[in-house]
């Protein structure tokens, strides 16, 4: 049992800042139905219990060779190698599993040959590591990005898309260090103030401003609200590995992409042509998610799946063994 669950208060505000991550919260308020004080003070008191919390990781618009392998572990051995590998700057996410594999890695490197590197070099020297399997992404069609909890209603969230346009393109150009520097500041803190920003990287408010809004809207920098997923009334996370005709890929993904619990849509140079993560209500769920895929995508044969146990570590950022921010 659980200390705490989201009431719908929190789960409305939550979903604004998935829309929104860094709208102010006056901006925020009339959506939601709280006066910003009360969404601040609110927020502040999620970040600090590790239930929510805002990062940044690499978009498309920058250079990067991802992959995610699966990785069997001697059986004693699974705790020291997630951890040797929740280290390692190169690894976004760990997923500790039930099923045909013990760990589920998400690796985003800066080039091919560090990709090949980490999977050949490093991983195989990991003391526990009994095998893997590497999959090559080849294109990202969803990621949590555009998840939803699905709290405000329709017409609430269209007023926040509205309200808030896409950032202008600012500064072309951003020097790498001005990048870098942003990335690790907003990785920690999504919600980071400009003048803050500006007062760690040493450089003006204006020229702060405007980098972030190049990064931004050039989708080389990513912003996303995370949250504790046992907390939310989806606690139950699936990998799904899927076999697809070739001819039949990019359509059979890009309906996987529109199902309410897809969370991630991945296409793969691998044994499996789509690697999918869900979020459910109940493992009993799995079997009506299964059915309603065999029904409206015949071609898309479910090889495997495997149970999410724990997330020691999500997009960069450690968790604790009941999935909370680790402070």
């Amino acid at each position: 049992m659980q200390e705490y669950l989201l009431d719908e208060r929190d789960l409305r505000l939550l979903h604004a800042l998935q829309i929104r991550p860094r709208a102010p919260w006056t901006v925020l308020a009339p959506v939601v139905g709280a006066d910003a004080v009360t969404l601040a003070r609110r927020w502040q008191a999620l970040q600090d219990s590790g239930l929510a919390w805002i990062t940044s990781y690499k978009g498309p618009g920058a250079k990067y060779a991802g992959a995610i392998v699966e990785v069997d572990c001697v059986p004693a051995s699974i705790a020291p190698v997630t951890e040797e590998l929740a280290r390692d700057p190169e690894v976004l996410s760990i997923d500790q599993a039930a099923g045909g594999r013990d760990l589920v890695v998400t690796v985003q490197c800066r080039s091919e040959a560090a990709l090949g590197e980490f999977v050949l070099d490093k991983l195989p020297s990991v003391s526990g590591v009994t095998s893997t399997r590497t999959h090559r992404g080849i294109k990202l069609l969803a990621d949590a990005q555009v998840w939803r909890l699905r709290s405000l209603n329709e017409r609430e969230a269209s007023r926040l898309a509205i309200d808030l346009p896409e950032p202008g393109n600012g500064q072309r150009g951003v020097p790498a260090d001005v990048e870098s520097g942003l990335a690790k500041i907003l990785a920690l803190d999504g919600r980071a103030t400009i003048a803050d920003i500006a007062g760690w990287l040493g450089i003006s408010q204006t020229r702060a401003k405007n980098a972030l809004s190049a990064l931004l809207a050039e989708k080389r920098l990513i912003m996303r609200l995370e949250v504790a997923r046992p907390y939310t009334p989806w606690p139950l996370a699936v990998w799904y590995f899927l076999r697809v005709p070739a001819t039949h890929v990019e359509d059979v993904a890009g309906k996987l992409t529109g199902l309410n619990e897809v969370r991630l849509v991945a296409t793969t140079a691998g044994m499996y042509s789509i690697l999918m993560t869900v979020w459910l209500r109940r493992v009993e769920d799995m079997t009506v998610l299964e059915r309603q895929l065999g029904e409206r995508l015949p071609f898309a044969e479910i090889m495997d799946r495997s149970i999410v146990l724990r997330t020691p570590k999500h997009m960069g950022i450690r968790l604790t063994t009941d999935g909370r921010r680790d402070l």
